[in-house]
């Protein structure tokens, strides 16, 4: 049944959408609309059929027309925009939700040599707005390693790297950064959760922020204040790389609206 369909695939289409469109709230009323336009469908239609393919095509055409459907000098949709691209959303739907080339065509209407080049070109083509300090929370020295060099490979350098709650706290008072990459659980028995809410505490700075944990679909439930950007563990390079061109890209964007 379609509804059992979408119960499974909820947190997933969620984050494909917040992924796509770089806010949360912005994402989930996209897959809010998605969900009501298929139960309309399916009440005058009820022979019709979709699978998980068929979702995330019909999930992809609503969000573009959220998009479309914004002011152009927005400051969201210049966000939006900019991160809409073909490369972005075909690498979010290989490397994150694990489609096949052949699904990705048909999700996103291109054809299959269309995507294999655009995977080719994605890496080397996604925008660069800017470079900025990363500070890493992560207690796992071989994990925080990975991180840090994929933080350089994209361009960025590493501000610190806190093992704990309270480093990752300490660093903040003092340190200058633009990016928080963090791990859920610590091995202390604070979470980078309950570091980014003490450093948001003192700050100003809108600051983004990329979690990482085994357990995404648990931060995906639609709840007020979720996070935009979840990796999951083990983490594939690529899909790192990504997400924090997704969330520096967003964030530059937006301060450069509010400074104009």
């Amino acid at each position: 049944m379609l509804s059992d369909l979408i119960s499974s695939e909820l947190p997933y289409l969620r984050r494909y959408a917040r992924g796509l469109m770089g806010q949360q709230t912005e994402g989930d009323a996209a897959v809010e609309d998605m969900i009501e336009s298929l139960i309309f469908r399916i009440s005058v239609a009820p022979e019709i059929k979709f699978n998980r393919a068929d979702l995330f095509a019909e999930l992809d055409k609503t969000a573009r027309k959220r998009i479309a459907a914004l002011s152009d000098d927005s400051g969201i949709a210049r966000i939006l925009n900019a991160m809409s691209t073909e490369e972005r959303r075909t690498l979010l739907l290989t490397i994150v939700e694990g489609f096949t080339i052949a699904e990705t065509s048909k999700i996103l209407g291109m054809t299959i040599d269309k995507v294999e080049d655009t995977l080719k070109t994605a890496e080397t083509t996604i925008t660069h707005a800017v470079s900025t300090p990363v500070l890493i929370i992560e207690d796992e020295t071989l994990i925080s390693y990975q991180l840090s060099q994929i933080v350089r490979d994209a361009g960025h350098t590493i501000a610190a790297v806190a093992t704990t709650q309270g480093e990752a706290v300490e660093f903040a008072r003092n340190g200058k950064f633009g990016l928080i990459l963090s791990d859920i659980r610590l091995a202390d028995g604070s979470t980078g959760i309950d570091a980014v809410s003490d450093i948001e505490g003192f700050t100003d700075d809108d600051v983004p922020v990329v979690y990482i944990t085994a357990y995404p679909e648990m931060l995906l439930q639609g709840g007020v204040g979720e996070p935009a950007y979840l990796i999951p563990k083990p983490f594939d390079p690529l899909h790192v790389r990504t997400v924090i061109d997704q969330a520096v890209l967003s964030a530059y964007l937006a301060d450069s609206r509010k400074a104009a």
